[in-house]
């Protein structure tokens, strides 16, 4: 898992082969770095059109008035109430509470502290494919229910709006989930939004998502990226996992321009 493209200026117009070449090695990778940019959030915003839609997200306090997809997550966003914090620390795939959750999520780097920092993935599709007989046969075919505010989340999430609540009812997604492009099968859990596991009571279900998240979690299964200014890295929520890490200064600014990519109903 992880790849790093150098060579490639997304600011410029580019062939349809080397459109299609990016393509297929988001896929082949799961996370995707391209470095050495420089692009203003309307080329980051076309950028990530190579792989998809944009969608407009969610919390609107993160939004830029335009490109209205884009939007800034720095450790001194609004939700750490004007002092440093790093959001997303514990593991978690992005959007898994709604219906249709995101395909892909691209960062694009505009500010790093001095010390080296990372983002940390886990490749879901190897977390299924080395997980033991007994362990999947109790989780193939079950469903999850993933919540904006999950009783066992333990991320500080930020306050929706009545309207964004609207927008976010509680859904159910399989734990076996197949990629509607490479037809691979993967876990998919988000320990962040995870409720419950349907059909068993809340014991039950508890001792089950805690094994597999011991197993999912293993050193083996992980990538660390190492930012350097200018990286835009775009990765795939529907085979990975990801968490940021605070092995730095907070109160030097860690800056990051996001994009979010429309996907499907994970099946």
């Amino acid at each position: 898992m992880g790849g790093i493209a150098t060579g490639i200026e997304l600011n410029q117009m580019l062939s349809h082969d080397n459109k299609a070449q990016l393509c297929s090695w988001f896929l082949d990778c799961q996370v995707l770095c391209i470095r050495g940019q420089s692009l203003t959030p309307y080329q980051f915003a076309d950028a990530g059109r190579i792989f998809g839609t944009p969608q407009v997200q969610l919390l609107g306090d993160y939004r830029m008035n335009d490109p209205k997809e884009v939007t800034v997550i720095s450790n001194y966003n609004k939700l750490a109430g004007g002092k440093p914090h790093v959001r997303a620390t514990h593991w978690h795939t992005d959007d898994s509470y709604f219906a249709e959750p995101a395909k892909a999520t691209a960062l694009y780097s505009v500010a790093l502290p001095s010390a080296q920092t990372k983002t940390e993935f886990i490749n879901s599709y190897a977390v299924l494919e080395g997980m033991p007989d007994a362990l999947r046969n109790r989780i193939q075919g079950r469903y999850a229910v993933h919540k904006y505010h999950s009783r066992r989340g333990k991320a500080i999430v930020a306050t929706r709006t009545p309207e964004e609540e609207a927008l976010t009812p509680d859904v159910r997604h399989p734990l076996v989930r197949t990629h509607p492009e490479t037809g691979r099968e993967s876990l998919y859990i988000n320990p962040n939004r995870i409720d419950h596991i349907e059909g068993m009571d809340l014991a039950e279900s508890d001792l089950l998502l805690d094994e597999l998240f011991e197993h999912a979690f293993q050193e083996c299964f992980q990538y660390a990226h190492a930012w350097e200014l200018g990286d835009m890295v775009i990765w795939d929520n529907r085979c990975t996992m990801h968490r940021a890490t605070t092995s730095f200064d907070i109160t030097e600014r860690r800056e990051f321009h996001r994009l979010l990519l429309k996907g499907d109903k994970p099946v």
